[in-house]
């Protein structure tokens, strides 16, 4: 980058932080306590402070023993493991933490824990609490004053829970749409990513003479540097930009956060340019620590270490050494720690950079007021069960969906409906809060939610029969597509599925329901009924079929639990009831236009940037195009084996002396030394029963008749995936993978100790890890094989080419 722009980027944020008066509550005289702690204490309190440790895999006994310096529940992670649960018992949970945080046998210091949650839409894992709308809905309403209130409700929410920071807002550019994390972005544009994130960091952190009062928590921006830049929109993949557009696009939101007194910024589980952000020391340090300003503490994403080149779950000197200051682990967490402390010891960590890792996470501490803080138990807010659900609380939530709607046709003035009139409504999602709350709710897909995880909470039904019953109107629902009335007007609510990360990739934008909604809008429209189609999704998608059979469309994102804020716009309950949403997201003309943004090049929307009609300023939409044939630019996401394998794969096990191909439910070599049976494990014969028995090397094998060719997929951050089920192990040979490209061309990686005997494993394999390993991904035959010399039994199921490591246990890169 150039020296000029480099300049104009620092001196922006010292413009900032002027600007804003946060630089006077940062520039405090702190330091002198911190460095007095600091000296203080031993090299093995100062590495635990660097862990925040998921409460699944820490109790407060271990707390006590261990001094980590923070914890967090993950999604769908609650007190006691119960679902069903009060403020009580995350606050009660939250005092014997902190209490065994503090509680000493000698005189050392007392250090209090830092308990994190993902509260990204309101305290999303608190049950009782309102959700707001995703941030995709929140990015369409462009309203900053809004999105700083909800930024201190949510701030309230979480402190009746006795919790200190919140892993919330995401400063993502979502670029390619078909990545799962799109809604968590505010907008497509990095300007107004920056405006609203910076909103939001008030709302939760306070601003100026409110900065960390008795109201405020710890906010973090995430994910530091790119999530929403990588190729194919692939979770945890690959940017590839040159570092102008990437600070350009994905930069300007973190320097904004920065300026207005973000304390704690969480490493991206992506790579820039190849090189994984939880070991780019450039980015992490030079730029966001030296140049940008950042004195807060940078944290790692979930076990984010492990994906690190050369690391593992439980050994990453590299991350540390990169700039990240505090792991973020599960189960591994007590080797990690032990491996950590002998790596300083060695000075493979430096104490230097240990002790400027503390340094910021006591500042933060410190600044947040949690160093000085009373217990959970005693705190202003906590259990504080009457604020769930408040007037305020919905009201604003409400707010937030009326004007997150984005109007997208009208023709014939079918909206406002006349609520006197008879309506007919279709389909689930009307009235099944989990599609309207989506992922990040109550648990991490979402996908496994009932109305009753959502106490309090409106579905769209319940707003609509809200208003018809004082209206005098009738309203008729079904789920089916059967109906008795004859409606004046009938309402299609549609969905996609809920999901989050990983599981929310997609190959195109082509919207696919198991519902039949498109020939409930027929038949509708060959009866001449007014059709008006509410689409629930946490993207922009390819819906032209939808809306050529709708008279009216609206775009609703993910609403949250006070949905019933749409039937207030539809019947327009008050004469500002307009709809006031625009697209922060370009809308796509054809399925294929997933990566699709303002200003770009060649820039074709079928709705642009900054689309929305209103009641006032209405257009007629002509009838569009339905025919597009969806490229097909890779293998991600389909199967490569399920059971019987497709061309041009086959199934092979062998030894040295012998091999035969798999083409019956049985087989076995000649001296039974391998043994493989068709097992029936989700569905018939879908998986493999391997046993190993021989003084010499024996193998199972998939092949391809044809030359398999993945370095596209490489580049974007590919990974083979397979299932696994360990079911007799030898403790004394290994069990290796192993991928081939021809006689002498291939890769080996040893399956470790990770695998539970008895248990189901996702497995994954990095393609750059294999082809650094020695395979040439251009020319593949054998893609899996599996091969032993000792004594093994195991379960083969679905084996996959995944965009992304999400969903896997990775296993450790070692380099022959």
């Amino acid at each position: 980058m150039e020296l000029k722009l480099r300049l104009i980027m620092i001196m922006s944020s010292l413009a900032l932080l002027s600007s804003t008066g946060i630089a006077n509550s940062l520039a405090d005289n702190t330091e002198y306590r911190i460095n007095t702690i600091l000296y203080q204490m031993s090299l093995e309190e100062k590495v635990a402070q660097l862990f925040m440790v998921e409460i699944g895999s820490i109790t407060p006994k271990d707390l006590e023993k261990y001094k980590v310096g923070a914890i967090l529940n993950g999604g769908g992670s609650f007190p006691y493991k119960k679902k069903d649960h009060t403020p009580d018992d995350w606050v009660n949970l939250a005092e014997e933490y902190f209490q065994a945080s503090i509680t000493r046998s000698d005189d050392g210091l007392k250090i209090p824990v830092l308990w994190g949650t993902d509260a990204v839409h309101g305290h999303n894992n608190l049950k009782g609490a309102t959700l707001f709308p995703h941030n995709i809905g929140l990015g369409a309403t462009r309203n900053a004053d809004l999105l700083r209130t909800i930024g201190e409700i949510t701030a309230i929410q979480v402190l009746l829970t006795g919790l200190d920071l919140t892993f919330a807002p995401a400063l993502s550019v979502p670029r390619d749409d078909r990545w799962g994390r799109t809604y968590e972005g505010f907008s497509e544009h990095p300007s107004l990513v920056s405006e609203l994130g910076s909103s939001v960091i008030k709302g939760l952190q306070g601003y100026d003479d409110s900065y960390f009062n008795s109201q405020h928590i710890l906010a973090t921006a995430k994910h530091f540097i790119g999530d929403g830049g990588t190729l194919r929109g692939v979770d945890k993949g690959n940017t590839v930009l040159d570092e102008d557009e990437l600070l350009g696009i994905h930069g300007e939101a973190y320097k904004h956060a920065i300026a207005n007194g973000i304390q704690v910024i969480m490493a991206s589980f992506s790579s820039w340019n190849g090189v994984k952000m939880h070991g780019h020391k450039y980015l992490l340090t030079d730029i966001l620590k030296n140049e940008l300003g950042f004195d807060g503490f940078i944290v790692g994403d979930y076990n984010g270490h492990m994906e690190v080149s050369g690391c593992s779950v439980i050994s990453c000197p590299d991350a540390i050494n990169a700039g990240v200051d505090m792991f973020m682990v599960t189960d591994g967490w007590k080797e990690l720690l032990k491996n950590t402390i002998e790596q300083v010891k060695s000075n493979e960590i430096s104490t230097a950079r240990i002790n400027d890792a503390v340094r910021r996470i006591l500042r933060v501490k410190l600044r947040s007021g949690l160093l000085d803080s009373n217990n959970p138990m005693a705190r202003q807010y906590a259990s504080m069960e009457n604020l769930l659900g408040s007037k305020k609380h919905r009201d604003t939530a409400r707010q937030a969906v009326r004007e997150s709607l984005v109007l997208l046709k009208n023709n014939n003035k079918t909206l406002p409906i006349d609520a006197s009139k008879k309506i007919l409504v279709l389909g689930e999602p009307a009235d099944n809060i989990k599609y309207t709350t989506g992922g990040w709710s109550m648990s991490w897909q979402g996908s496994d939610n009932n109305n009753n995880d959502f106490p309090g909470a409106k579905s769209i039904l319940d707003g609509l029969k809200s208003i018809t019953s004082i209206a005098g109107g009738e309203i008729e629902y079904s789920t089916d597509g059967e109906f008795s009335i004859n409606p004046d007007v009938a309402i299609i609510v549609i969905s996609e599925e809920p999901y989050a990360e990983y599981q929310g990739t997609l190959q195109s934008l082509k919207f696919n329901s198991k519902s039949k909604h498109l020939e409930w809008a027929k038949t509708l429209k060959e009866k001449n009924i007014s059709t008006v189609t509410i689409f629930l999704s946490g993207r922009p998608m390819w819906m032209n079929r939808e809306i050529n059979l709708s008279d009216a469309f609206v775009a609703a994102w993910l609403p949250g639990t006070e949905a019933d804020g749409i039937a207030e716009v539809i019947f327009q309950e008050k004469p500002d009831y307009d709809f006031k949403g625009k697209l922060s997201f370009s809308w796509p003309k054809d399925p294929n236009q997933a990566s699709l943004n303002f200003g770009d090049k060649n820039y074709e929307p079928l709705f642009p940037y900054g689309y929305g009609l209103t009641y006032l300023n209405n257009k007629y939409i002509g009838q569009l195009e339905e025919n597009y044939l969806i490229s097909s630019e890779t293998d991600f996401g389909a199967p490569i084996l399920q059971g019987w394998p497709r061309n041009p794969f086959k199934v092979i096990v062998g030894s040295h002396s012998e091999s035969v191909e798999v083409n019956a439910k049985y087989k076995k070599l000649s001296d039974e030394s391998v043994t493989v049976q068709m097992i029936n494990r989700l569905v018939q014969e879908d998986a493999y029963r391997v046993k190993f028995k021989g003084s010499s090397k024996v193998f199972w094998k998939l092949s391809s008749t044809e030359k398999l060719n993945w370095k596209n997929e490489a580049e974007e951050a590919g990974v083979l995936s397979l299932d696994i089920k360990i079911n007799q192990r030898d403790s004394n040979e290994a069990l290796n993978l192993v991928s081939r490209c021809g006689e002498g061309c291939g890769s080996k990686i040893e399956i470790g100790d990770e695998l539970i005997i008895g248990q189901w494993v996702k497995i994954g394999i990095d393609l750059n890890c294999m082809e650094q390993n020695g395979l040439n991904l251009e020319k593949i035959y054998d893609p899996l094989i599996i091969e032993s010399t000792g004594n093994w039994e195991f379960d083969i199921g679905e084996i996959s080419l995944l965009g992304g490591t999400g969903g896997t246990a990775m296993l450790a890169c070692s380099i022959n």
